[in-house]
């Protein structure tokens, strides 16, 4: 009869450990599913804010980019010139 109770004892022991080890590991394995799929939905809300911001192309829209793009250009130009004649060098070679 001893043992019968030791097994139950550590059965029950072993399903109360299991349980808890359970709820300690959901919330984790929860936030990293849910985390790979805010991403999608966030690259969709990012694409169809993109795709709505140019159905609607006022012109206080268009001067707005255009100077973000002009600016971007003026910024990134001279690194892009310098790789080109890099480029062109080793093609020399």
């Amino acid at each position: 009869m001893n043992f019968y109770k030791k097994t139950i004892f550590i059965f029950i022991l072993l399903t109360f450990f299991m349980v808890v080890l359970i709820k300690m590991v959901e919330p984790v394995i929860d936030k990293q599913i849910s985390g790979i799929f805010s991403d999608r939905k966030l690259s969709n809300k990012i694409k169809k804010e993109l795709v709505s911001s140019t159905e609607n192309f006022t012109e206080e829209k268009r001067l707005f980019y255009k100077d973000i793009i002009k600016k971007i250009y003026i910024k990134w130009k001279p690194l892009i010139e310098e790789s080109i004649t890099e480029a062109n060098q080793e093609l020399n070679k």
